[in-house]
């Protein structure tokens, strides 16, 4: 009776509501009838939300990692983990990533264990969760523990006791207590050791959490015990002992007991020594059958069907006891078939998965190739393209610099014919040769063309003007044509005549050139805007 009315809050709530709190503190003190609740609750389909479903896996399969089946807890977690990501519930991810990493340590290892409650620990700092931000840090510790990285599990256990500042008195505090306890023990510092597991067992008596109270009494006589106090260690693994038969904690019973046949034997009484590992080694294998039997009890409650509960309820009404053999019968004929079914079933979906896969594989390495070849063709085409455009460029380029060419060498033509012609022709007609010789001339200083070279210029050889004029160098245009002929490697009695200038007057624009490019004695000229 006093059993059914400590669970009956948790049948309330399980009735009405969930509340979290009571559900993680029931699956403290007694996980398997927890587990049993939770499990009903998905099965019977209440109407839950895809969210408070989700949280209800993430709980079993904590459960289930603790019962040490880690295949089925890595499938809920993973179920749940998926959940929680798509309905952007960062804190119920992080607990689950805490249960992961609790989950990775067993089966992959400290790495991997350590990357999970990191994952966890930087949601938790955002949301500012302190109690779990502490226990995370404490986890995080652990880890570094077992690693053997003692400094810095030191750091993270004190990192979430500063974290707990506000709030030391909880189960997150007795928790961090504990661990740093164990840290120091492993570094042979017992004072420091017994000071934080004391207290951790304060703490826990204080919350009335009896479930820890074994592993505390157990740990100080493992403390006393080393340090040769073989009187408080015994009293101290007694009391564990005691405290483990009340909660039927099988594996804390088995630790005192062995922890007692150590200390008798330090003290030399080695009958005794003897009966108590007799005795722990009895109770390891009332534990290994019990264990045995309550996975396989939970196996059960995870894979169950609600039809196979309704036909056992079926078969508890019926009182003939014929009529129940023959239902019994026909229920094992039909869960055989079932099951036969079921195998066989999941084999064939896996073949045809496997082989749709293995098709959509090939059609994705198909496409792929088919893209690789097209885009390879486009390629060729663009270079092909460029390659035609740059010499089509280069062509109209040259095209019009020999055009330029030779339109100012027919002007220079014009002008010295025109200069002879005003030594034989009328004082009137010379007015108009001198007005004419005055037009060539301006139209060699300011050549309307210039433009369309400079743009034709830019595309066969880009950012041409722009590199020249670096560090705000500003050249003037006729100093930024010069350039682009020499750039164009013309010979200098081509370019004077390109630019309707004499041999002397190129070579000052030159050296004028040179001085503003900064170019210092003995380099080339040429050289240098070549290399542009």
């Amino acid at each position: 009776m006093i059993k059914f009315l400590a669970f009956l809050p948790a049948l309330l709530l399980f009735q009405s509501g969930l509340d979290w709190d009571d559900c993680e503190r029931m699956a403290l003190k007694n996980p398997q009838r927890a587990f049993e609740l939770l499990t009903e609750r998905i099965e019977s389909e209440r109407g839950e939300d895809d969210l408070e479903r989700a949280r209800i896996q993430s709980l079993r399969g904590k459960l289930l990692l603790d019962f040490g089946l880690y295949q089925e807890a890595s499938v809920t977690l993973y179920e749940a983990e998926e959940v929680f990501a798509q309905e952007d519930c960062a804190p119920c991810l992080a607990k689950n990533h805490n249960y992961l990493g609790e989950l990775y340590y067993k089966i992959k290892g400290v790495q991997a264990a350590l990357d999970r409650h990191f994952q966890a620990l930087a949601v938790f700092e955002k949301v500012g969760d302190r109690e779990e931000l502490a226990k995370t840090q404490g986890f995080i510790g652990t880890m570094y523990e077992k690693l053997e990285d003692y400094p810095e599990a030191i750091r993270y256990q004190k990192l979430a006791l500063a974290t707990l500042k506000d709030s030391p008195q909880s189960l997150a505090g007795a928790f961090v207590l504990e661990n740093l306890g164990s840290i120091y023990e492993d570094l042979e510092r017992y004072d420091s050791s017994s000071m934080y597991f004391s207290k951790a067992l304060a703490l826990n008596l204080e919350l009335g959490d009896s479930t820890h109270l074994p592993g505390n009494l157990n740990n100080l006589a493992d403390i006393e015990r080393k340090t040769g106090n073989y009187e408080l260690a015994m009293q101290l693994s007694e009391k564990a002992k005691a405290a483990s038969e009340a909660l039927g904690n099988l594996y804390q019973q088995k630790s005192a007991l062995v922890d007692i046949s150590k200390t008798f034997s330090l003290m030399g009484n080695y009958d005794l020594a003897y009966q108590r590992l007799e005795e722990a080694r009895r109770l390891d294998e009332e534990i290994f059958s019990a264990e045995t039997a309550r996975q396989l009890s939970i196996q059960e409650t995870q894979y169950r069907l609600q039809q196979q509960i309704a036909q056992i309820r079926q078969l508890e009404q019926e009182s003939d006891f014929e009529d129940k053999f023959r239902a019994l019968l026909v229920f094992l004929l039909l869960l055989l078939v079932g099951i036969g079914l079921l195998i066989f079933n999941r084999q064939k979906l896996k073949i045809r998965s496997g082989k749709a896969l293995l098709e959509q594989q090939e059609k994705m390495l198909q496409i792929k190739e088919r893209l690789i070849a097209t885009e390879k063709e486009n390629i060729n085409l663009l270079e092909a393209r460029m390659s035609v455009e740059v010499e089509s460029q280069s062509k109209a380029l040259t095209a019009q610099t020999v055009h330029l060419l030779e339109k100012n060498q027919m002007l220079e033509g014009i002008r010295q014919k025109l200069k002879n012609s005003l030594d034989v022709e009328p004082k009137d007609q010379k007015k108009r040769i001198r007005h004419l010789i005055k037009q060539i001339d301006y139209n060699f200083s300011q050549d309307a063309d210039w433009e369309d070279f400079k743009n034709n210029f830019e595309k066969v050889h880009q950012d041409f003007f722009k590199s020249i004029s670096k560090d705000r160098l500003e050249l003037t245009p006729a100093e930024m044509k010069l350039a682009s002929l020499i750039r164009m490697n013309l010979s200098s009695k081509e370019i004077a005549a390109t630019l309707g200038i004499s041999p002397e007057s190129l070579r000052i624009a030159r050296y004028r050139l040179r001085k503003k490019l900064g170019l210092q004695k003995g380099e080339s000229l040429q050289n240098y805007i070549l290399c542009i």
